[in-house]
């Protein structure tokens, strides 16, 4: 039986909410099919989504939550990926561009913003998934989020550069070693998490540098194409992953 719209998307909901509150993905997928059958046999009688809910899904998406155990186990295996791959974004396009350096205020700011960062897109996609935002609603919490990250990273490299000397400057040879593990990691990732996502925003993001490093451009105009890949590339990922919600659902 094909369901309505309307339960598709909660049972979509349903998978986001379980999974950033670390359930485990097998149990998630369960959850999901046995509420597939309960919707399909109420909506074979003529009720309606309200009528398995109580009317509040957000309230039956937190106890379905509650009685279930949190996955710690699975939490903490992906950790050390997670902590790789968040090293790799910031400084492997440093390290194309041959102005990587280490401080004190990097190694402090850099880990405290992605911890910020990905609490945020939990709270976001926890939020949204519970009480079924729209499109737009989405997609302007996601732009917010992305636009405060951003200003946090330039604020501290501006006031890295400007304020503070580096303890450590790496020479350009390993500088080139730093930017192929990070390739690896990505590549790595995109295998691990079985997503095109760890591959394809880097080719955005680090991609012009890398080819820019082997043509005469100045500073000015390496600074805006590095920018504007940079938005092409999430505006990218952002439409692609709205179509496929939408075929989803």
């Amino acid at each position: 039986m094909v369901l309505t719209k309307e339960s598709e998307e909660f049972i979509a909901n349903l998978k986001m909410y379980l999974m950033t509150s670390g359930k485990n993905d097998k149990e998630i997928e369960d959850i999901a099919e046995e509420l597939r059958a309960h919707l399909e046999d109420a909506e074979s009688r003529g009720k309606t989504l309200d009528s398995v809910t109580g009317g509040s899904p957000e309230s039956y998406l937190k106890n379905i939550s509650e009685e279930m155990k949190t996955d710690y186990f699975g939490v903490i295996k992906a950790l050390p990926m997670f902590i790789l791959l968040v090293a790799a974004y910031f400084i492997t396009g440093s390290a194309i561009r041959g102005d990587l350096s280490f401080s004190l205020l990097k190694l402090i700011a850099f880990p405290s913003i992605a911890a910020l960062g990905v609490a945020g897109y939990i709270f976001f996609f926890r939020r949204s998934s519970a009480q079924n935002w729209s499109a737009k609603r989405q997609m302007i919490a996601f732009g917010t989020i992305y636009v405060s990250l951003s200003a946090a990273l330039s604020a501290v490299i501006f006031l890295d550069l400007f304020m503070l000397e580096p303890f450590y400057v790496p020479s350009r040879d390993v500088m080139w070693i730093i930017a192929a593990a990070g390739v690896a990691v990505f590549v790595i990732s995109a295998i691990w998490s079985k997503t095109w996502i760890t591959i394809i925003l880097p080719l955005f993001l680090f991609g012009p540098d890398f080819i820019m490093h082997f043509m005469e451009v100045s500073e000015m105009r390496q600074l805006f194409i590095s920018a504007a890949s940079l938005y092409i590339g999430m505006a990218f990922v952002i439409v692609i992953l709205f179509i496929q919600n939408k075929k989803q659902t």
